[in-house]
C-alpha cells in the first residue's frame, strides 16, 4: 500500500515537471522583418524602419491608452519596439511592435506596479 502511495506521488511530480517544461517550450517566437546578428544596441536606431513614436502609435492603436514605456531592442533574433500601454481600462498591455513595419507582433497583458 505504501508503495502504490509513493509511486503515485512520484508519477505526479513528474507529470507536473512534463506540464511545466511543456508550457514555457510553448512561447511563440516572434518573426519581425529586421534580423539583428551581430550588431550593437546603438546601432539600432539606424537600422530601425519606423520611428518610436510610430510604433508607440500603432501600439495604441491596437490598445487605446497611453503609452508609459518604449524601447527599441533585439528580441528572437529580430529587431522591435516593447512597448508598455496602460489601456483606457486601466489595464497595461506589453505590445511588442516589429522596427520594420510597425506591425504588432505580440501582445501580453503586462504586470501592473512594475518599475
Amino acid at each position: 500500500m505504501i508503495e502504490r502511495r509513493r509511486a503515485a506521488k512520484l508519477g505526479a511530480v513528474v507529470l507536473g515537471m512534463v506540464l511545466a517544461l511543456t508550457v514555457s517550450g510553448c512561447q511563440k517566437r516572434i518573426k519581425g522583418t529586421i534580423q539583428v546578428k551581430g550588431e550593437k544596441q546603438v546601432a539600432f536606431a539606424e537600422m530601425a524602419k519606423i520611428s518610436l513614436a510610430d510604433a508607440v502609435n500603432s501600439a495604441t492603436q491596437s490598445y487605446p491608452g497611453k503609452a508609459i514605456k518604449a524601447e527599441l531592442l533585439n528580441l528572437d533574433g529580430y529587431l522591435v519596439y516593447e512597448t508598455e500601454i496602460v489601456t483606457n481600462d486601466n489595464t497595461v498591455m506589453d505590445v511588442t511592435v516589429d522596427a520594420g513595419s510597425g506591425t504588432i507582433l505580440k501582445t501580453e497583458p503586462g504586470k501592473s506596479g512594475r518599475d
